[in-house]
């Protein structure tokens, strides 16, 4: 019997030393410049696609506010730059993952239209409508500890009615 509970208490020893990292109990700190890149679902072989640039800050509970800009089809004849978006407080960060959400206005008193490569997939947001972005980044800062410098995600950009226009793939890496 106590051959078994040495065993036991053995196996529970590596099991704790294996985790490692994953019992970090502070989220990362995310608060900085990050800037990187967008690739749509619909067509991800699209070069270029989008240029995005995060200014995060983020309180001692892991909430994060700030801004997103969102440039499409950056250094072309087609490039679009959204209005800056601005990070909701619902916006936070854990051990494990950052969920984003940025909202904005086009306030530019015109249609925002995105070219994605041809005229059926492109899409617009109408003069003085609401968009929001979605960013959900998984980083499992609790089990890698250190300080993060790349962060790659998923995002999802909805119309004001909360149907989606666009998602794909982000990848952001911190400049600050």
């Amino acid at each position: 019997m106590w051959k078994k509970l040495l065993i036991l208490l053995v196996i529970v020893f590596f099991a704790f030393g294996a985790s490692g990292g994953c019992l970090n109990e502070e989220p990362p700190n995310l608060a900085g410049t990050w800037e990187g890149t967008l690739s749509r679902d619909e067509n991800p072989t699209i070069q270029d696609f989008a240029d995005v640039t995060m200014e995060l800050e983020q309180d001692a509970a892991g909430n994060l506010s700030g801004s997103v800009d969102v440039t499409y089809n950056p250094g072309t004849n087609n490039e679009v730059t959204l209005p800056q978006a601005t990070i909701s407080s619902e916006s936070s960060t854990d051990n494990f993952s950052a969920e984003i959400t940025a909202k904005g206005n086009n306030n530019t008193g015109h249609n925002v239209v995105v070219n994605c490569g041809d005229t059926t997939s492109e899409f617009k947001i109408p003069a003085g409508e609401d968009f929001t972005f979605e960013f959900y980044i998984p980083h499992f800062y609790a089990c890698r500890g250190g300080s993060l410098t790349e962060l790659v995600g998923t995002y999802v950009l909805k119309d004001k009615s909360s149907n989606t226009i666009d998602s794909g793939a982000i990848n952001l890496t911190k400049t600050e």
